[in-house]
């Protein structure tokens, strides 16, 4: 007879994420797909404003501008005591550094959300019509490798 909590451990988690941007253009279609890549439906793209299914955890995607990271920790500030708390998705919007200001406001929102994943900037993104089709680089595969571990997806 197998040890059901060893069985319980090899299953699969599956999570299920609610995708906001914090701001319009935040790459939140594209975090979308990275978090769906079978299009099951577990992962969808929320409006501003509309209900969180139970059971679903939220994402907020923002870009790594100030004026970005300031979308975000205002969008957070307000969030609503009975929502779970969100995770924070940075996504790169130049190969530099983050701006001070922006680091700044990411360190400030920190204690507010399950946790911080900075997807790097992908000069691949630029040059594909939808964000199934960058999938197709290794750079955005290996990105959205990463932030699928982070999140606590199996892979």
């Amino acid at each position: 007879m197998r040890d059901r909590s060893a069985v319980e451990a090899n299953r699969p988690v599956t999570r299920y994420f609610g995708v906001v941007g914090a701001h319009g253009g935040a790459g939140t279609s594209t975090i979308t797909r990275w978090l769906d890549l079978d299009d099951s439906g577990e992962t969808f793209e929320l409006k501003k404003g509309s209900q969180l299914p139970p059971h679903y955890t939220p994402v907020v995607v923002c870009r790594s501008t100030a004026l970005g990271l300031s979308s975000a920790v205002r969008f957070i500030g307000g969030w609503h005591p009975d929502v779970p708390r969100p995770y924070l998705v940075v996504v790169g919007d130049a190969p530099l550094r983050l701006p001070r200001a922006a680091s700044y406001r990411m360190k400030v929102v920190r204690p507010r959300v399950l946790g911080i994943v900075e997807v790097p900037y992908l000069v691949h993104l630029r040059e594909v019509d939808t964000p199934a089709e960058g999938l197709a680089h290794r750079s955005v595969q290996k990105a959205a490798r990463t932030l699928r571990q982070q999140l606590g997806l199996p892979e």
